[in-house]
C-alpha cells in the first residue's frame, strides 16, 4: 500500500491562509489607487504626527487606525501609505488564519476547506486593494472568536478579560463591534453547563454590562458626544418618521398610510440583495448545508459564529432604517462568520460529486484571483494630474479644487478641497482672481463643461482622462501665460 507523503509540520491550513492572503493583498495593490477613505485615514495619520490626538480627532471623528497607521510608519519607516498597506494586509491575513483556526478547532476535516473559501470569498476580497477600517475590526473580532473558542474548554478570569480587551480593540476601528458582546453572552447562555452557566456569564458579561449600561446614561443625559454619540442616535425612531412622511407625500393618496410599513421592508430588503450579491457562487455550497441535513448539530457545533451573525444583523437593520443604504463590505462580517457553513457545505458538495472536484475548484481559484485582479477603468489619471499640478502650481493656496485624490497625489493633505460640479461657486471664484489654476473632477454623466468655462473666462490647459471619460481639467483664466 503506497503511503501519503506527509506535509511538512509548518504547512498547516493556518499558515497558509495566512501567506496566501498576503500574495492575494500585494497582488491587489499592484496597479491600485488609494480610495477615498484610505487618503482620509492617511491625511488624518500625518495629522496626528503633526499635532497628536487633538488634532487626528479633529480631522476623523473616529481616529484610532489613522493612529495605528502613524505608528507603524514612525516604527518602521515607511512612508504612511505604505504603512497603511501594510497594516491592512497583517490584518486580513491575520482575520483569514484567525478564522481557519476557529473553524478548525471544532470541525478539523473542514481546516483545508476553510482556506479556499476564507481567500475567495468576493464580498471581503474585493476590498484588498483598498484601505478600510473594516480589516482591523475583523481581525480583532475572530481574535475576539478564538480566544473565546480556546476559553470555553478551560474557563478563567483572565483568559474572559483577553476576550473583552480584545473585542474593545476591534470597537476601535468599527464602534459597532461592541454589539458583539451580545453575542458572546448569548453563546454562553445557551452552551454553558447549567452548574457554571451563571458564573461563566459573569465572567464574560459583567464588565460590558456594566459598560453598556454607563455609556447609556450618558447618552440618555446628553452628557454623550461624538461618534458614540450618533450610533446610538440611529436607535431613535424621529429621522426614520421624517422620512417616511417624505415618502408618504409622492405616494399616491391610497398608499399615504403604508409609507412607514413601505419604508421599514424597503430599507431591511437592502440586506438579503447585498448578501446574496456578495455571497455569489457562495450560496450553492451555503444552500447545500441547509438542504443536505444534519445542519442543527454543526450550527450547535458552532453557535458562537451563529450568534455573531444574529447581533450584526440586528446593527445592520439599524444602519438601514436610518439611511436606506449599505455598503458591500458592511456585509462582510456576515460572509466571514458564514465561513464555517459555507465551508461544511462545499466538503459535502465535494464528497458527495466526486465528479465534478477539479472543475469546483478551479472555480473556486478563479474567483480568488477575479477578486484581486482588477480589469476596470484605472484611477491613473488622478496621479497624473496630482503630479501636474505638484510640478507647476508653486501656491496651493491659489489653486481652487474640487477634486481630493487630485489633492492626494499632489501632496496636498491639508488643503481645503470644495464640493465637486458647483458650477456657481466656481463661477463666482473666477468673478474676484483669487485662483491661478482650477483643478475639477469631471465625471462623463457631467453636462458639458466648455461652454460653462468659456462664459465665466476659463480655459482648459491640461485633460487627465480615464478610458471611461472620466476626467480631471486643469483650467485657468484667459489671457494668463503660463509660469
Amino acid at each position: 500500500m503506497s503511503q501519503k507523503t506527509a506535509l511538512p509540520r509548518w504547512l498547516t491550513p493556518i499558515t497558509v491562509a495566512f501567506a496566501l492572503s498576503l500574495l492575494l493583498t500585494l497582488i491587489a495593490r499592484l496597479g491600485s489607487e488609494v480610495n477615498r477613505d484610505g487618503m482620509l485615514y492617511i491625511a488624518t495619520a500625518q495629522a496626528f504626527l503633526d499635532g497628536g490626538f487633538a488634532a487626528a480627532k479633529h480631522s476623523f471623528a473616529w481616529p484610532f487606525l489613522p493612529i495605528a497607521i502613524a505608528a507603524v510608519s514612525k516604527l518602521t519607516g515607511l512612508g504612511l501609505e505604505n504603512a497603511a498597506y501594510l497594516l491592512n494586509a497583517l490584518f486580513m491575513a491575520g482575520t483569514c488564519a484567525l478564522i481557519v483556526a476557529c473553524v478548525a478547532r471544532k470541525s478539523p476535516d473542514l481546516a483545508w476547506p476553510c482556506v479556499l473559501i476564507v481567500l475567495a470569498i468576493p464580498g471581503t476580497n474585493e476590498y484588498r486593494n483598498e484601505l478600510l477600517r473594516e480589516f482591523g475590526s475583523w481581525f480583532f473580532i475572530m481574535l475576539t472568536w478564538w480566544l473565546a473558542l480556546r476559553w470555553d474548554e478551560r474557563p478563567q478570569w483572565f483568559g474572559a478579560f483577553t476576550i473583552q480587551a480584545s473585542l474593545a480593540c476591534a470597537a476601535l476601528f468599527r464602534p459597532e463591534a461592541f454589539t458583539l458582546f451580545g453575542a458572546l453572552i448569548c453563546w454562553q447562555f445557551f452552551a454553558a453547563p447549567r452548574q457554571e452557566r451563571w458564573k461563566r456569564l459573569a465572567m464574560i458579561g459583567l464588565i460590558p454590562t456594566i459598560g453598556g449600561t454607563f455609556l447609556l446614561i450618558a447618552f440618555f443625559s446628553g452628557h454623550l458626544d461624538g461618534r458614540l454619540n450618533a450610533d446610538l442616535g440611529r436607535f431613535g425612531l424621529t429621522r426614520f418618521d421624517e422620512k417616511a412622511e417624505a415618502l408618504a407625500a409622492s405616494l399616491i393618496e391610497y398608499a399615504h398610510g403604508q409609507a412607514r410599513t413601505i419604508l421599514f421592508f424597503g430599507s431591511l430588503a437592502l440586506i438579503p440583495i447585498k448578501l446574496i450579491n456578495k455571497f455569489s457562487l457562495f450560496l450553492i455550497p451555503l444552500a447545500y448545508f441547509f438542504i443536505s441535513g444534519n445542519y442543527r448539530d454543526f450550527a450547535r457545533r458552532h453557535a458562537l459564529f451563529s450568534w455573531g451573525i444574529a447581533a450584526h444583523l440586528l446593527v445592520l437593520s439599524v444602519f438601514v432604517l436610518d439611511l436606506q443604504f449599505l455598503s458591500g463590505r458592511y456585509v462582510g462580517l456576515i460572509l466571514l462568520l458564514s465561513t464555517p457553513f459555507i465551508a461544511e457545505g462545499f466538503n459535502r458538495l465535494i464528497l458527495n460529486f466526486p465528479r465534478w472536484q477539479k472543475l469546483i475548484f478551479a472555480i473556486v481559484v478563479l474567483m480568488a484571483a477575479a477578486n484581486v485582479v482588477s480589469t476596470g477603468s484605472g484611477k491613473e489619471y488622478f496621479v497624473e494630474a496630482g503630479k501636474w499640478l505638484a510640478a507647476n502650481a508653486n501656491t496651493p493656496d491659489r489653486i481652487y479644487i474640487d477634486s481630493g485624490r487630485t489633492a492626494y497625489h499632489a501632496g496636498w493633505l491639508k488643503l481645503k478641497v470644495a464640493e465637486r460640479n458647483q458650477r456657481e461657486d466656481i463661477a463666482q471664484a473666477a468673478s474676484t482672481d483669487a485662483y491661478d489654476y482650477y483643478a475639477l473632477e469631471v465625471s462623463r454623466k457631467d453636462p458639458p463643461w466648455n461652454p460653462d468655462l468659456d462664459h465665466i473666462g476659463l480655459q482648459i490647459i491640461q485633460r487627465f482622462e480615464a478610458h471611461n471619460g472620466d476626467a480631471v481639467i486643469i483650467a485657468r483664466p484667459k489671457g494668463v501665460t503660463s509660469k
